[in-house]
């Protein structure tokens, strides 16, 4: 209608007016998180659970590469309503261990813990498959978590599954993949499969099956996060290539980008490097605060009566440990727009809009 002065009312409307610079807050740790002054403003959360470690392998008879751990699972939420601003408790998800394989046994890495912001929570990554030996069937397949857990290389153990479930009310909120499944092929190869990353899942059917890639927070967040921006990266898988991997140095099957820790790898074709060896055939962490994987560790070929015939992390005579997972993170950004109900003129909405600052919606 047309009010006194000529002017057109618009009607009732929801206007999401800019209040000034956006804030952003990194937990690294336990803390609690305060609202940046009053009002309804719209938040933008990334929540990143704990990476699972890395699994072991026992060496001969069960001569094997275990499975990259999964990547903690990842929570994107936008435009959150913050309609009553109250300070929200934040937990910080701790790396599940690579497991160590301490005596003569193998097995699986431990899962990670989960990410918790308020109400919304990050599950933790899971553990990548081991060989618990010597019980049967020993094999096992990665375990579930945010991001599943990479295989066993044998026997095409079975990767785990991704049980990240988006935020109430935020479809599309979830960011969580299965890891790869183990395999023995070609020729004498053992490979662990890939942990599962939160953008893509780990890699499986290769010589060095890489970690999942992770997910790239820069799209939303100035603060720098993760690996290089990036967070969630699964765990290389292992290698054991036996006699087809003829010389040093090595490649070891990547973690995911993200943050994911890269695989062991070992070979009995390898020249007499026993030191190098035992380097490579122990999976690498995942990094601190991204929610990376660690790495699948490997069974070390021929070390005995050298330095490097046992150690913290051996699992048995001649096999090494997987690479522990990352801690997680919470970022937090309270954007400068917040809800205003009320009846705006036509020329106010107008010059809103030119200025992208208007809208209808949350």
């Amino acid at each position: 209608m047309a009010g006194q002065g000529g002017g057109i009312i618009g009607t009732a409307a929801d206007f999401i007016k800019s209040t000034g610079c956006n804030a952003e807050t990194k937990f690294t740790s336990n803390g609690t998180w305060a609202p940046d002054g009053a009002g309804s403003k719209l938040l933008d959360v990334l929540i990143v659970a704990g990476g699972g470690g890395g699994g072991a392998t026992k060496g001969a008879p069960k001569n094997t590469a275990g499975g990259g751990g999964g990547a903690g699972g990842v929570l994107m939420i936008h435009c959150v309503p913050n309609v009553h601003p109250a300070p929200k408790g934040v937990t910080i998800g701790a790396g599940g261990a690579g497991h160590a394989g301490a005596s003569a046994n193998g097995g699986n890495g431990v899962n990670g813990s989960n990410t918790v912001w308020g109400c919304y929570t990050a599950a933790a990554g899971g553990g990548g498959g081991g060989v618990n030996h010597p019980a049967s069937p020993g094999y096992q397949a990665g375990s579930d978590g945010g991001s599943g857990g990479g295989g066993v290389g044998a026997l095409a153990c079975g990767s785990g599954d991704s049980n990240q479930s988006d935020a109430s009310g935020f479809p599309g909120s979830a960011k969580g993949n299965a890891g790869g499944t183990g395999n023995t092929s070609p020729g004498d190869c053992r490979t662990g499969g890939g942990g599962g990353g939160a953008g893509a899942a780990g890699q499986t059917g290769v010589l060095t099956n890489a970690g999942g890639a992770g997910f790239t927070a820069s799209t939303f967040f100035s603060t720098s996060v993760g690996d290089s921006n990036v967070v969630g990266g699964g765990g290389g898988g292992g290698q054991y290539a036996c006699s087809t991997q003829p010389t040093m140095p090595a490649t070891r099957p990547a973690g995911g980008t993200g943050g994911g820790g890269d695989g062991a790898v070992s070979s009995g074709g390898w020249p007499d490097a026993p030191e190098a060896r035992a380097l490579l055939a122990k999976g690498s962490n995942g990094c601190a605060n991204s929610g990376g994987g660690g790495g699948g560790g490997a069974k070390i070929s021929y070390i005995a009566s050298t330095p490097y015939d046992r150690g913290a992390d051996n699992s048995g005579a001649d096999g090494r440990g997987g690479g522990n997972g990352g801690s997680g993170v919470v970022l937090v950004r309270e954007l400068n727009r917040l809800k205003a109900p009320g009846v705006w003129n036509i020329n106010e909405v107008y010059e809103k809009v030119k200025e992208d600052n208007w809208s209808n919606n949350f």
